[in-house]
């Protein structure tokens, strides 16, 4: 089933316009879920309005980048769409490429014979704008006049003739979004049919990786990864599942600034600014996500002369290493590296049935020899020497900048509250 926004061209507190989407939302429901949105929501655009001031703004672009297509539902004011409407499409248009390629459809009603032919012709010019850019299907317009006798009270379209043309149209857009979305796969795929690709391996210093070897190691390893590249967009991130941040394609290339809520800009730009200016090379922070405690771990990424290639985040739960602290786990007095209790200077020089794996510390014979038998270890003194740490954030006072609670996610600036 298909996901659709659908944006009422209007902030008056009645519209007919309105009561269509209602309408199309519930007649509609077996072909997609039709989400409304109220434009009234939305700040006047103005490149001056604060950044503080544009949250709303970010939770639309979002909304439009899930969406498989939108619906722009406009009156017909002076021959032209209304300012309120025009002013949305701004805000999803300046310094944002969210309509880009995204398939729309302009449907309206108005009170005159005419319907809203005038300012439909308008909304589709802006549409098709460069800055938009949007995939507009042509010929396929929903004119419906005469609005006060065409809606039943209880905001049915009962005239056929409408009902119809609007059923018709809708379902060309349904296919519509499915030619696009077909494309799309098959480019996606077309790389992987290549046997070249599937067969090409990269090799490190220390070794070599086969493609398929790389995508599957970062969608096992127990934390997910974010890349900001040198030029503060969005480039890349970890297929695993179960992610802390759920990200989409859709936001890959996307500066900073776009892909979180606009009150972490300030934060999440102090962090990034603090890596490039070689004044910091990590930040620590320690949070409740999704109802357990996670750690999200910020990274200069510099090449090895030094020179910023970018930020990286790295984010996971922690509850499994809590739990195997809080059960004793590091009381146990055992050297990782060999198995060996610290306190042992007594035991046998040589056991055979309690030789240890030095690679993985593991006993031979494990039968009277596990760590849960073994007796905890007397608390070890506190090493002179150990860094404070900010009792609030977790963070070093080297590693940390003063970024605030909304600053979680360097990648899109979302917190909990958000």
């Amino acid at each position: 089933m298909k996901k659709i926004l659908a944006l009422v061209g209007t902030n008056a507190n009645f519209s007919y316009n309105r009561l269509l989407l209602k309408f199309m939302k519930k007649h509609f429901k077996q072909m997609a879920d039709i989400e409304i949105y109220e434009i009234s929501k939305l700040p006047a655009f103005s490149v001056d309005v604060p950044l503080s001031e544009q949250t709303e703004v970010w939770k639309l672009k979002q909304k439009v980048k899930a969406a498989d297509g939108v619906v722009f539902s406009t009156p017909e004011y002076d021959h032209g769409i209304p300012a309120a409407l025009k002013s949305a499409v701004e805000w999803l248009s300046y310094h944002t490429t969210v309509l880009k390629h995204k398939p729309v459809m302009v449907v309206g009603v108005s009170y005159g014979r005419q319907a809203s032919a005038r300012s439909q012709v308008q909304m589709r010019q802006i549409l098709i704008s460069p800055d938009c850019d949007a995939n507009l299907i042509p010929g396929n317009e929903v004119l419906i006049g005469g609005a006060t006798h065409v809606f039943s009270k209880d905001g049915r379209l009962i005239n056929d003739e409408m009902r119809d043309n609007l059923e018709e149209c809708f379902t060309h857009f349904i296919e519509y979004i499915q030619i696009f979305e077909n494309v799309d796969e098959e480019e996606v795929k077309m790389p992987i049919k290549q046997p070249r690709i599937s067969e090409a391996y990269i090799k490190f210093p220390t070794g070599r990786l086969s493609l398929k070897e790389v995508q599957q190691i970062f969608s096992t390893i127990p934390f997910e990864i974010d890349l900001i590249d040198s030029t503060d967009h969005f480039a890349w991130y970890s297929d695993k599942p179960n992610r802390e941040h759920v990200r989409d394609v859709a936001s890959l290339g996307e500066p900073v600034t776009e892909c979180h809520p606009p009150k972490a800009v300030p934060a999440v730009m102090a962090i990034i600014n603090s890596f490039r200016d070689g004044k910091r090379d990590v930040v620590t922070r320690p949070l409740w996500m999704n109802g357990h405690r996670s750690l999200i771990q910020y990274y200069a990424l510099r090449d090895v002369d030094g020179h910023y290639l970018g930020t990286i985040e790295f984010t996971g739960s922690v509850e499994y290493i809590l739990s195997l602290f809080e059960k004793g786990a590091w009381d146990k007095g055992a050297d990782a590296s060999t198995g060996a209790s610290k306190h042992e200077d007594n035991a046998p020089e040589e056991d055979d049935d309690t030789t240890a794996d030095a690679s993985t510390g593991a006993s031979e014979s494990s039968d009277d020899t596990s760590a849960d038998t073994v007796a905890p270890a007397p608390a070890a003194s506190e090493p002179a020497g150990i860094e404070e740490t900010d009792a609030d954030t977790g963070a070093s006072e080297s590693g940390s900048v003063d970024a605030d609670d909304d600053a979680a996610d360097a990648t899109t600036g979302a917190s909990e509250e958000e």
